[in-house]
């Protein structure tokens, strides 16, 4: 057992809990709803489709889980979080969101790349031009 209440009270690291705010029953279809950031209908109405078509092994997965799974506790742990190079923003990290593959990761980093020598040609240009010389001299001027 851990100083901090063990695997079970911290989420088992993964930020699994049962969510008793939100709870119908026992806050399992919930939990798992927050942890995969989906919505907590979707979780219950794939746990009644589980119920009829297994029968009880899905009732009795489900009376585990409220055993095993902690509630959330007030003060929320921290979230891993990762940033979104599209949305130029910090999320949630979630297992299942989709990632490029590594040649379009590959193409648009080269992308960037052929941005950034073009900036750094045009700034080049710029310092060796006449142009910049007589601003600068302008500049001395007023100095």
């Amino acid at each position: 057992m851990s100083v901090n209440g063990g695997p079970r009270a911290n989420g088992y690291g993964m930020n699994l809990y049962r969510n008793t705010q939100k709870n119908w029953l026992g806050g399992v279809c919930a939990g798992v709803a927050d942890h995969f950031d989906i919505d907590a209908n979707i979780v219950r109405v794939i746990f009644i489709a589980a119920l009829v078509l297994t029968g009880s092994a899905a009732f009795w997965l489900y009376i585990i889980a409220w055993v095993v799974l902690a509630p959330r506790p007030r003060k929320a742990p921290q979230v891993e979080m990762e940033y979104d190079e599209n949305e130029r923003c910090y999320r949630k990290k979630n297992m299942f969101r989709y990632q490029a593959s590594a040649p379009d990761r590959l193409h648009k980093a080269q992308q960037r790349l052929d941005r950034l020598a073009q900036r750094i040609a045009n700034v080049e240009a710029y310092v060796t031009s006449n142009k910049y010389k007589l601003n600068k001299e302008f500049k001395d001027l007023g100095a």
